[in-house]
């Protein structure tokens, strides 16, 4: 009962955001734009991959021209990217509450009971390739990369898995606290690395061969005297550039860390559990206050802050050419100019919350709702 207790409250912090501080404030109004950008919805379709109580985000997966999304009664759907036409579903019988993984010839489907299942994509359906359980809930979307699919679980694992037949090759596992926010940030992999975020505020790198720790940082440290102020979880998704690893915590820090050694280049004080983004000069995330930030990659210092989206429960930023986009609770997707932060344009495929981090089809900016619609929308 205690730990269905903490997973409701966790749900409620990360899905409903009822958690304490800014977010707790009235959205701030929309303003009016002097000559917004002339924006264009090209089209929505009903994916039914919304979110649910337990689910985390349901983000499509982009291949080529396809979108393959999954619902969480784990139906899969192929839709078109140009006109976001239904192509074909296909059945796989999972709970899923994350994303499908994969590429052009196998997709990689996850449960919250710990299913993962391979499948051969064919020309118009799926072939099962290989089906194990693993012990913990799967809120991390499980990342494909050569012949391995690495796969964080709540219960603070990551498990490498051979793509080929499912056999787990290694695990290692780190303490999970008493109470933390759904979601897990997926692991990320680059050479002979692969580097995992955990619940406990520490980002580690292991030898994709073996699991052996190659080095381990500490991003922020608890502190607070309630579980809640205590909570420094590493579930906005990290990213890796030019031999850098950036990463953010929930009510702690913003980190540059050397990919190869762990050494740590710089820190500021920072909270956001959402994606960054980062070009050659700057990283762009949005804070847990729903202020949209951009930060010199070189020394963490701000070139600009954007609040005039204040508690509007952003999502991670998108970068277009010169634009940054998000999208908010009441549907609405937002365009800023990168250099300034100034707000540019808007519009509202939707009435909807969205969760997840937009992407990108050849200069469309696509969006997923809570409900499940995914929209296209581009520059007129």
């Amino acid at each position: 009962m205690i730990y269905r207790a903490l997973t409701i409250l966790a749900v409620c912090l990360s899905v409903l955001s009822c958690s304490t501080g800014d977010n707790s404030e009235p959205p701030a109004p929309l303003t009016e734009i002097e000559q917004p950008l002339p924006l264009k919805v090209h089209w929505t379709t009903n994916t039914g991959a919304g979110i649910d109580t337990a689910s985390y985000t349901m983000r499509p997966l982009l291949v080529q021209n396809q979108f393959f999304s999954v619902d969480t009664e784990g139906l899969i759907k192929s839709i078109g990217a140009e006109k976001g036409k239904v192509k074909w579903k296909f059945e796989t019988g999972l709970s899923a509450i994350t994303g499908l993984a994969g590429n052009s010839e196998v997709l990689v489907a996850s449960s919250r009971n710990g299913d993962l299942n391979a499948y051969d994509l064919l020309d118009q359906e799926l072939e099962l390739r290989w089906s194990i359980r693993l012990k913990g809930e799967i809120r991390a979307t499980p990342v494909v990369d050569d012949q391995q699919v690495f796969v964080r679980t709540s219960d603070g694992r990551l498990a490498a898995i051979s793509l080929l037949d499912g056999t787990v090759q290694w695990t290692v596992s780190r303490r999970v606290p008493a109470l933390s926010l759904t979601g897990n940030s997926a692991p990320l992999v680059r050479g002979d690395l692969v580097y995992s975020g955990f619940d406990d505020g520490k980002i580690a790198a292991f030898n994709r061969v073996n699991g052996s720790t190659v080095w381990e940082v500490t991003v922020s440290n608890p502190s607070g005297r309630t579980e809640i102020e205590r909570m420094v979880d590493l579930d906005g998704q990290f990213i890796l550039r030019d031999g850098v690893i950036y990463i953010s915590s929930y009510q702690g820090r913003l980190v540059a860390i050397q990919a190869l050694d762990g050494n740590v280049l710089w820190s500021r004080k920072f909270s956001s559990f959402q994606s960054i983004v980062a070009d050659d000069e700057a990283l762009y995330l949005s804070s847990d206050n729903s202020h949209l930030w951009s930060i010199d990659r070189r020394t963490g210092s701000a070139f600009w802050m954007q609040d005039i989206l204040h508690a509007r429960k952003i999502t991670a930023p998108v970068l277009v050419d010169n634009r940054l986009v998000v999208a908010d609770l009441e549907g609405y997707v937002h365009w800023f100019n990168k250099a300034d932060g100034a707000l540019t344009g808007r519009v509202r495929p939707t009435d909807t919350r969205h969760l997840a981090q937009p992407q990108i089809w050849q200069e469309k900016v696509v969006v997923i709702d809570s409900d499940g619609y995914l929209s296209s929308i581009s520059l007129k």
